[in-house]
């Protein structure tokens, strides 16, 4: 990640990303001609991307050689459908993820704000930096949130940001920042609620 400052406001690394991957968007491209910081973020992405090559087929090939080697091949792709039914293992359990009834499946994110540098896949922190929540869930469900972070060393535990009732959709924002302190990693949690239930996702952020 680039260290320099964003000219504006910065980019989002998953606009980035989409544009990197082939979208149109005429504000992102306008941003990085002028700024320096996203147009590094938007070179590290672009160097990332490795582009697959296309399968060839001889055209020569006879129509009696295709179907020699379909039939089996098909048999042998069945029964390897079938082998990754039987042994796919249960889907991991993340403690950023939490299932509420009648919300559903609500996502716990962070972002962080350096010198005028944005990142959304920081996980560390230092003096001065300031913090935000993001949530993603069903849109058109509700739910209510809470913020509490716990210093690992202590134990002990703050509410940096007061609770709100959100409508859910895709990295939603809670009002509020807050910045983190101490020389331990803080655990950053969201006790999200319905009606009917509750239930909390949690990151640990680690100083540098």
């Amino acid at each position: 990640m680039s260290a320099l400052a964003c000219t504006g406001e910065p980019v989002s690394w998953l606009r980035l990303e989409r544009f990197a991957a082939g979208a149109k968007d005429a504000a992102i491209a306008e941003h990085v001609a002028a700024c320096a910081a996203c147009r590094a973020c938007l070179d590290e992405i672009t160097g990332d991307l490795v582009a697959l090559p296309p399968l060839a087929v001889p055209a020569s090939t006879p129509a009696r050689r295709w179907i020699g080697w379909l039939a089996p091949a098909l048999a042998v792709a069945a029964a390897a459908a079938i082998a990754i039914v039987v042994l796919r293992p249960e889907p991991e359990t993340r403690e950023d993820i939490a299932y509420v009834k009648g919300v559903g499946e609500v996502v716990l994110g962070v972002v962080r704000e350096r010198g005028g540098v944005v990142r959304d896949d920081a996980l560390t922190f230092a003096p001065g930096d300031r913090w935000k929540i993001v949530i993603t869930c069903p849109p058109g469900a509700s739910t209510r949130v809470e913020v509490g972070v716990t210093d690992e060393h202590s134990g002990r535990v703050d509410h940096p940001l007061a609770p709100a009732t959100l409508t859910c959709g895709n990295r939603m924002v809670l009002p509020g920042a807050f910045t983190l302190t101490g020389d331990y990693p803080s655990r950053v949690c969201v006790r999200v609620s319905s009606v009917d239930d509750a239930a909390s996702a949690c990151l640990t952020i680690t100083p540098e």
